[in-house]
């Protein structure tokens, strides 16, 4: 497989991560639960009940985050607010760094010569790391949080659709990273060897 070859394959995962990685971020199905007989659902954004949807941030204060009253206090609040502040963050970093990778990515097909094609092929492998590891640490906070707080609240809940495209984003993101990286590393050989 040659260097074009590994670019393309790259920016393949790249385009179809970061297309993941939006409809992640911006759909209302990260969990599913029962609550009070019904099913509910919820997103980064929102959550939904009995065929309402409601923000996330409407729940904080007298209600909480899952439509159950919230005596708690202020701390528990507050730290509800950061870890949805804190996975939404991480998502849109990740889905902005996996753009500019594909930025990246695409100019390294052009021949500038202003600039290396290899150090193009770098930069976008770094920016695809640098947003895997943006969506491992949303993926990691969201997970933890779940499975320790919110999981607990609910004896019938599960991840759901939205939830699982995240983790197919990082994968996806992650690939894209190894094909640039690989298509840098054919590049350099070729050029340390010379032309045959």
């Amino acid at each position: 497989m040659g260097g074009g070859a590994c670019m393309g394959g790259g920016l393949f995962c790249a385009i179809v991560g970061n297309i993941l990685l939006v409809v992640s971020t911006a759909t209302d199905y990260w969990m599913q639960y029962r609550l009070s007989g019904s099913f509910a659902h919820q997103g980064l954004w929102r959550y939904c009940m009995s065929g309402k949807c409601y923000m996330q941030t409407d729940s904080i204060g007298e209600w909480g985050a899952l439509g159950t009253h919230s005596t708690t206090g202020t701390a528990s609040l507050d730290w509800r607010v950061a870890y949805w502040n804190a996975t939404r963050a991480f998502m849109i970093l990740s889905a902005m760094s996996c753009f500019a990778g594909i930025i990246a990515g695409i100019l390294s097909f052009a021949h500038f010569s202003a600039f290396e094609r290899f150090n193009r092929s770098f930069a976008a492998g770094i920016m695809f790391f640098v947003s895997t590891l943006f969506v491992l640490l949303a993926m990691a906070i969201y997970t933890g949080v779940t499975v320790n707080f919110l999981g607990k609240r609910f004896g019938d809940w599960r991840f759901s659709w939205s939830y699982i495209l995240g983790w197919v984003a990082l994968l996806m993101t992650f690939f894209a990273g190894i094909f640039y990286m690989c298509a840098y590393r054919m590049h350099e050989c070729r050029r340390v060897v010379g032309p045959r």
